[in-house]
């Protein structure tokens, strides 16, 4: 970092008033008041207590310990997962023990494997041209496939069994397309950016399918992956009314077909099955996605209790749940974005390493609390002496800067995105604290910065978040003071400490302002410090609002300077 650059970001530290910083007296610990909300699931808890203390346990029914089902609290309707109600599943289980004992697969020819490497190579591409290339490829191979099964046919009713030597030449020169192939066209579609790609993916799944029952082409059994793979393009696609909704019925109907085939393992929905489904539907921004999510989760947990002990979530899965309740924007969905934390906190504990919250996990959780309409408005300290959002938030901060410290674990070292929806949160809190608790926040990124944290360099999100800050308590101010005015206090001694305050808090938006477009304008032009139309606005407003006319003007044509092709300025 450059010396001049370097004392531009020590000037931007400097100028924030330190003394009215966050008080680090304050308990950092996960505790976070929440109220009581839908359950969260412990049956992996349970599971792995059993799982520990199996060794010293007399067996036996009566020793299982009975394990609550959590409720659903929802109206909309989510799949329901059922495995085999068949009385004599022993007896199928066995079958297919047999059958995979007893299976032996035809050997690929190389055509088919070199044909399969080629698919897989095109399929790693994220653009809009390659799936239907793959989809060209393997359906032209489909098709002269069964051209050569008809000519064998020909030549069988014409000559008998005519050359064996000759038929085992052609059909080792031959691309015989098998489930490979088709996965691999269906994940090129998962990864292309063309709106009709999920309904391309599953069309292929249903070709397999028919190719499978109908002309009875073994080697194109659909398995968990084809099926993973155009659930993944659902989850991709985000399509409202309809990506969450194919996704849960993918995942019952691989049950289904699980459920029907003697040899039908590689079918069985997997912890990624299960994922992919919660990704898509969490992410759908359809009405109670969340709680959809969050009853997979717990479907989850009831397949685990009953012996899959692969169907264990990862933080991944937590994290798009939580995601998906500050999405919502719902009342109370704080309180189980934090629940759900705290759960993966105690699965962590209890061996689950996978459920580890991670950076992502609480960056979510801490959006949660920024978004949370009952308590991100709620005032300091709340109603009734609680927590408000900003608060909250902080104090998850609070508690990944801890955990880091102690573990060193990269996993859940607080980045950018942290500290920046922490003073967002402040902002959302409108208080007339808002701008100096945003300041704090941005003090203590910049800080780590300068040590060396490159994932906590601050950008123009950043800043706008302050100035947002600084523009809501100029707002709260103002309430507060017509409050002040209806209750009859000394108005003229009230009006000159709110016009202090205001002026203050306007001054601070244009210093924000100014520092992030010297910053920008820096060696290096970095893109991510450039400031946005919205960041100007918000500076405007506050200034006008201060009655500071020469600062109006001078914001305008600095906005001019900075974004000379934006007209909404003039």
């Amino acid at each position: 970092m450059g010396q001049n650059l370097l004392l531009v970001w020590l000037t931007a530290a400097s100028v924030l008033n330190p003394s009215s910083a966050f008080s680090h007296g304050r308990s950092n610990d996960l505790n976070l008041n929440t109220k009581p909300s839908s359950r969260v699931n412990i049956r992996w808890n349970t599971a792995a207590v059993i799982c520990r203390n199996q060794s010293n346990d007399e067996g036996g029914a009566d020793s299982s310990p009975v394990v609550t089902s959590s409720s659903g609290g929802f109206t909309a309707t989510p799949v329901k997962i059922e495995i085999s109600s068949n009385p004599n599943t022993s007896t199928k289980t066995n079958k297919r023990a047999n059958a995979s004992t007893k299976k032996s697969p035809d050997k690929v020819n190389s055509a088919t494997i070199g044909f399969n490497n080629k698919l897989n190579e095109m399929s790693k591409s994220f653009d809009a041209v390659t799936a239907p290339k793959v989809e060209a490829l393997l359906l032209d191979a489909v098709e002269k496939y069964e051209q050569y099964l008809e000519q064998q046919i020909v030549q069988q009713e014409q000559s008998g069994n005519g050359d064996e030597r000759k038929t085992a030449t052609q059909k080792n020169n031959i691309i015989i397309p098998n489930t490979i192939s088709f996965t691999n066209a269906i994940t090129a579609w998962a990864r292309c950016t063309r709106k009709d790609s999920p309904y391309r993916a599953h069309a292929l799944l249903d070709q397999m399918h028919t190719l499978y029952k109908e002309k009875q082409w073994r080697h194109v059994k659909p398995n968990k992956i084809s099926y993973n793979s155009v659930i993944t393009a659902w989850a991709r696609s985000r399509e409202r009314g309809t990506s969450a909704k194919k996704a849960e019925e993918l995942l019952r109907r691989m049950y289904e077909f699980y459920n029907e085939e003697e040899d039908g393992e590689d079918l069985k929905p997997d912890a990624r099955s299960f994922n992919a489904v919660i990704n898509a539907v969490a992410r759908s921004r359809d009405k109670d996605c969340a709680d959809r999510a969050k009853f997979l989760l717990d479907e989850m947990g009831r397949l685990y209790e009953e012996g899959d002990t692969d169907l264990v979530p990862d933080a991944l899965t937590f994290g798009a749940i939580i995601n998906a309740y500050a999405n919502s924007m719902e009342e109370g969905s704080s309180d189980k974005a934090a629940q759900l934390l705290m759960h993966m906190e105690s699965l962590y504990q209890l061996g689950f390493d996978k459920a580890k919250p991670t950076t992502f996990v609480y960056n979510a959780c801490i959006n949660c609390f920024a978004k949370d309409p009952i308590i991100s408005n709620s005032g300091r300290m709340g109603k009734g002496g609680a927590m408000n959002g900003a608060e909250k938030a902080e104090l998850l901060l609070g508690s990944m800067e801890r955990r880091y410290e102690e573990e060193r674990d990269h996993r859940v070292k607080p980045d950018c995105i942290s500290y920046s929806t922490v003073i967002n949160a402040h902002a959302n809190s409108v208080t007339p604290q808002s701008g100096i608790n945003a300041d704090v926040i941005l003090r203590r990124m910049i800080s780590q910065y300068l040590l060396g944290d490159t994932k906590c360099k601050p950008n123009a999100i950043s800043f706008t978040a302050a100035i947002k800050a600084h523009s809501a308590a100029i707002n709260a101010t103002l309430s507060s003071s017509l409050e002040s005015d209806e209750s009859g206090e000394n108005i003229t001694t009230q009006n000159s400490h709110v016009k202090q305050q205001i002026e203050a808090s306007a001054s601070r938006c244009e210093d924000l302002l100014q520092q992030l477009c010297l910053l920008y304008r820096s060696p290096g032009n970095d893109r991510t410090l450039k400031p946005t139309s919205v960041t100007f606005e918000l500076v405007l407003g506050a200034l006008a609002q201060a009655g500071d006319k020469d600062g109006v003007e001078r914001v305008r044509q600095l906005r001019y300077e900075e974004l000379p092709n934006d007209l909404s300025g003039r």
